[in-house]
């Protein structure tokens, strides 16, 4: 049992590869940072533009440590700020894994 962060965010118009490459970079910081894999893609057979970034975690506790770890970064502050202008509004959910 843990918790999983789901995070869903539109594509702006005109965005799609910068998009694109902030997922990929973004991911691959978070791994080589934090050690968590996060994984990335895009909503099928609904809104197309719709992107989702999903983690898994231990427990809330260790969920809430990677965020706060992750607003004293620089480098990860550096790269979160590429996406400004790149999406619009996000909607986090964080849930609790059964199995």
């Amino acid at each position: 049992m843990g918790v999983r962060f789901i995070r869903k965010a539109r594509v702006k118009d005109g965005k799609r590869d910068e998009a694109l490459a902030f997922a990929a970079d973004i991911t691959a910081h978070w791994h080589e940072t934090y050690g968590n894999e996060v994984t990335w893609g895009f909503e099928l057979g609904g809104d197309q533009g719709t992107m989702y970034w999903m983690s898994d975690h231990d427990s809330l506790a260790s969920f809430e440590a990677e965020m706060m770890a992750s607003m004293d970064n620089a480098e990860t502050g550096k790269i979160m700020s590429e996406a400004v202008g790149l999406f619009g509004p996000t909607q986090d959910k964080i849930v609790y894994t059964m199995g």
